[in-house]
């Protein structure tokens, strides 16, 4: 692999250039993550900067105003790959899957709150390589970069440690060859669990190393697949159900290696009664979906531009159901003077500026934009329901609170909104948890259950802006 090289984002080479599609925000200003993307790509040898890449990334569609689609990457470089995103806002950082890339010298981006003042000010930056229990970084920011090594936490740690820091991790590697299946671990010792644990997850790990990567993948086991533990009791017990934990065992079939220890517990699953959710009514012409390309884009009772017109304002990335014939709507998307009849997550149908959605890709768009505190939804009000938003790109929705293939409705891609039909009180307590579920419905209608460890609650709909004009 080649050195990485260190791009700031605030070089004057490129500083006052439009940052994709916007024509007021400058790479200088927001432009993190398009420079650490840079520096990322420049590992796998690949010349560009952010400038140039500013422009490939355009060209490919690849931004939506201001927000790059880093997903797109493998379009505008052919041979990138995107490999994966995870938010951790309200579950712990990814440290396993992130240690495993820095192991094998893969540069991973992360997100981090730029100032400890009130609020939350996103930044990204790129973690090169583990120092103990901190981590080296690239900071896209400063101009000139930095000349000595930079820690994580003597930067961005106000008092925190890693786990704290990173609010999101995202993962851009080239394309993999054959990878050779690690032998398992001596983890022959005389200690063995009183009890026997189960996977509760179809398709779990054995593992050579406690980290998630390809290179650690000795074999994949079925749901409820039972394993002994090679840990003392009073060890092991206190690991099953945590996130970041692993343990040691042996499968049925002789395998010896580790599981991650939040994919396990002491009794094994027993399907949940619970009559499968409808399929879509056309599986082979699914709905035709658009997503908004900036915050307070406004949905309309009518094609015109009036107060007396307006239903509500839409965030960024709000995903919304076509309405009209698919052709039709297509030659619309993206163009000035052309609306579309459309209906958003909670139900609301109206019209939208073609000029102000893009065709739904399921993902969401990422860089650095201002923060703004929505207001609370009035009690009984539509957005009294809990809105959210997938952060695990193949979400699995599924007609039962159980992993089987039989419960499987259909994936669900990074940044899919869906609406909570379970009381509020209930959702919030369990986003984010562990073993939890959440019975929800996504903007074409199709009910299901969705992991609640791999959702977040979606930005409730903006205000109008203070002295803009209704778009």
């Amino acid at each position: 692999m080649a050195i990485l090289k260190q791009y700031s984002q605030q070089d004057p080479k490129w500083s006052t250039k439009l940052l994709g599609f916007d024509n007021s925000i400058t790479i200088g200003a927001a432009g993190c993550l398009l420079a650490s993307m840079a520096m990322v790509c420049s590992v796998y040898g690949f010349n560009e900067t952010p400038d140039t890449l500013n422009d490939k990334m355009k060209a490919v569609q690849g931004f939506q105003g201001p927000l790059i689609m880093p997903y797109l990457i493998a379009q505008a470089l052919p041979g990138m790959v995107y490999a994966n995103y995870i938010q951790s806002i309200n579950q712990p950082a990814p440290f396993a899957e992130i240690n495993a890339a820095l192991a094998q010298n893969q540069p991973v981006i992360v997100e981090v709150n730029f100032s400890p003042k009130q609020g939350f000010q996103n930044h990204w930056i790129v973690l090169v390589s583990k120092q103990g229990s901190d981590y080296a970084i690239a900071d896209p920011w400063p101009e000139p970069v930095d000349a000595e090594q930079v820690m994580l936490t003597s930067r961005y740690g106000f008092g925190m440690s890693p786990s704290q820091i990173i609010k999101a991790a995202l993962w851009l590697t080239d394309s993999a060859g054959p990878v050779i299946p690690p032998a398992s671990p001596n983890l022959d010792t005389s200690v063995v669990a009183s009890f026997t644990v189960y996977a509760t997850a179809d398709g779990l790990a054995i593992r050579s190393q406690t980290l998630v990567s390809d290179a650690t993948l000795i074999k994949r086991v079925p749901l409820n697949s039972a394993f002994s533990v090679l840990e003392a009791d009073a060890v092991a017990l206190p690991l099953i159900g945590q996130v970041n934990q692993w343990l040691p065992v042996k499968a049925e079939d002789g395998t010896v290696g580790y599981v991650a220890a939040w994919y396990v517990s002491l009794a094994s699953q027993i399907p949940a009664a619970a009559s499968p959710a409808p399929a879509p009514a056309n599986e082979s012409a699914p709905a035709m979906v658009v997503n908004t390309t900036s915050a307070g884009v406004c949905l309309r009772s009518a094609p015109l531009v009036s107060e007396a017109t307006l239903i509500k304002y839409l965030p960024l990335g709000a995903q919304l159901q076509v309405v009209e014939d698919d052709t039709v709507a297509q030659s619309k998307v993206g163009v000035l003077n052309q609306w579309l009849q459309v209906q958003d997550i909670s139900g609301k149908v109206g019209l939208v500026a073609g000029s102000c959605v893009a065709l739904g890709t399921g993902q969401a768009a990422l860089g650095t934009v201002p923060q703004t505190s929505p207001a609370p939804a009035p009690a009984g009000s539509p957005n009294a329901s809990i809105l959210l938003r997938v952060t695990q790109d193949g979400l699995a929705l599924r007609s039962a609170p159980i992993i089987t293939d039989s419960t499987l409705i259909k994936h669900l891609a990074l940044g899919t909104e869906l609406i909570a039909i379970e009381a509020p009180q209930d959702v919030l307590a369990k986003i984010g948890q562990v073993g939890d579920w959440i019975q929800v419905r996504d903007v074409t209608g199709t009910q299901g259950y969705v992991a609640a460890w791999y959702v977040i609650e979606r930005p409730a709909d903006p205000l109008p802006p203070a002295g803009a004009p209704a778009s």
